[in-house]
């Protein structure tokens, strides 16, 4: 891991033609976990359909914490050769950019999938603040926006870039909801599957606070149900359960949790 001073964008390195094209794929935050009094990491997930050959995140933090540091540890990213970011604690921005090949030696792209590629570690200022907004923050001199970059062969056998602009709505956390050290949620949880919409695949994480019996189904928009995700006794944890939806059609489906007194439903998008 490294630090630079200025952060030069991340597909500039690669010195291949590119071309940019609308998002498809997903970046969103993750279960956020305290670590001691007054830190907190927030996870940044991704899913991607294909190998990724780059990554650059441009963020912007709110006011009342500061972003003491950016780490990369038990991510998606361990192999990476080049992970480095830039923290500006006065703009209350950062940018992150990863490689995963400099050397001459082949190496495989980041393999399609979902999951964690940096944790933001961030310290709570104002006693007040009781959320942290996260939000792309789009660059000019130099040049960054959130951006999944790709390998792609041309008609001519040459190998170039693609940069793919991924949507980043804002998030907010709350920190009423963050996890305790250990890991261990402290209530009964479903989160919004990502990536949503999906095709064909996504996944839904929910929160167990106690070892408890769980169900996870997914219903069609006449209220009939399509599959049952899950229904087994259930360790406490944060779980996540992968849908494939490729025996399904297009639509609206939605997805319910229930366990003990504990029932909730979400909306999720099939798009083929």
């Amino acid at each position: 891991m490294r630090r630079l001073s200025t952060l030069v964008i991340v597909v500039a390195i690669l010195m291949a033609p590119s071309l940019i094209f609308a998002a498809a794929n997903n970046f969103v935050a993750g279960k956020v976990m305290s670590t001691e009094v007054n830190t907190i990491i927030v996870p940044l997930v991704i899913s991607n359909e294909s190998n990724l050959t780059a990554l650059d995140i441009p963020l912007k933090y709110s006011e009342g914490v500061t972003l003491k540091d950016v780490t990369f540890e038990n991510t998606r990213t361990d192999y990476f050769d080049l992970k480095i970011f830039n923290i500006n604690t006065e703009e209350q921005t950062v940018v992150i950019g990863l490689i995963p090949q400099l050397s001459a030696n082949p190496k495989p792209d980041l393999e399609a999938g979902t999951g964690a590629v940096a944790n933001l570690v961030f310290e709570i200022d104002d006693p007040n603040v009781n959320e942290i907004t996260l939000t792309e923050n789009v660059t000019e001199n130099p040049g960054h926006f959130l951006a999944f970059v790709y390998h792609e062969v041309g008609d001519n056998g040459v190998v170039g870039t693609r940069l793919e602009r991924v949507d980043f709505p804002t998030v907010t956390v709350a920190l009423s909801d963050v996890a305790p050290a250990n890991g261990l949620p402290t209530s009964y949880g479903l989160s919004q599957n990502y990536p949503n919409p999906f095709n064909p695949s996504t996944n839904i994480s929910f929160d167990v606070p106690k070892a408890s019996h769980v169900t996870l189904e997914v219903y069609n928009v006449l209220g009939q149900r399509v599959v049952s995700l899950v229904d087994q006794e259930m360790e406490a944890g944060i779980h996540t359960v992968e849908f494939d939806g490729s025996s399904i059609s297009s639509g609206i489906y939605f997805y319910r949790l229930s366990a003990g007194d504990f029932a909730e439903t979400k909306k999720m998008v099939m798009v083929k």
